[in-house]
């Protein structure tokens, strides 16, 4: 059984058209509509709600509809790779701009800790990327079969 499946049989259940279906969750009878055609699913919240509004176990909305763990799977691993490349980002973009801004300065004990510091960084940040790299590649390949 899917999602889909799941609401549609709730909706009958407890008697209620797509769009009074709709209300209660504040949105439209089209897009209840698709998601009982599976065009489209509720997000996470409305599930939860779902949920407890009409005492159904939230494994039984989830877990039955493969596509939807599937999709839930693919968007955690992608927020994770973005996340992951905000970090690298941050790394090699301060380390670059420390030894560039140290370049500029007196010669001094603290600018040359500090010019160690950005190239450390930036050290970092490439290391963090090579990882990243990996892990990107095998996702695509993943998703590829």
């Amino acid at each position: 059984m899917n999602i889909g499946t799941q609401i549609l049989k709730i909706r009958k259940e407890k008697g209620l058209t797509q769009e009074e279906f709709g209300k209660i969750f504040h949105v439209t009878r089209q897009t209840v509509s698709n998601w009982e055609n599976e065009k489209s699913y509720p997000d996470l919240q409305i599930l939860i709600d779902i949920s407890n509004r009409f005492d159904i176990s939230l494994d039984v909305l989830i877990k039955e509809d493969v596509k939807m763990v599937k999709t839930m799977d693919k968007e955690r691993v992608l927020g994770s790779l973005k996340r992951e490349k905000s970090v690298i980002d941050f790394f090699t973009g301060a380390g670059t701009g420390i030894v560039i801004t140290c370049l500029f300065s007196a010669d001094t004990m603290v600018r040359t800790v500090t010019i160690v510091l950005g190239v450390v960084m930036i050290g970092i940040g490439w290391y963090r990327e090579a990882k990243y790299d990996k892990r990107l590649f095998r996702y695509m390949n993943d998703e590829e079969r």
